[in-house]
């Protein structure tokens, strides 16, 4: 299993799935879950075509609402998919 293990390090992940991961990480803070929203911001090293890659995936999803700001940022809110007691 030392290749699979050598696979799953993250120099070896491609430049979206590390911008993934980057998202991920800041999506899942307990105050963005909480309060349902985030704002994304593109960093120096992020690939363009990632980038737009990315928010095109985020604009497809179920419950999610895009807003792109004139600094380049994007907020984004999305809606609980637990039920609501």
């Amino acid at each position: 299993m030392q290749g699979h293990a050598a696979l799953s390090h993250p120099s070896h992940l491609s430049t979206y799935h590390r911008l993934v991961r980057r998202v991920n990480r800041a999506i899942t803070t307990p105050r963005a879950q909480r309060e349902r929203q985030a704002n994304l911001a593109r960093e120096p090293g992020d690939q363009p075509d990632d980038w737009d890659r990315l928010l095109d995936e985020i604009q497809q999803a179920d419950g999610v609402a895009m807003t792109r700001r004139n600094d380049g940022s994007v907020y984004v809110t999305w809606r609980s998919l637990e039920p609501e007691l």
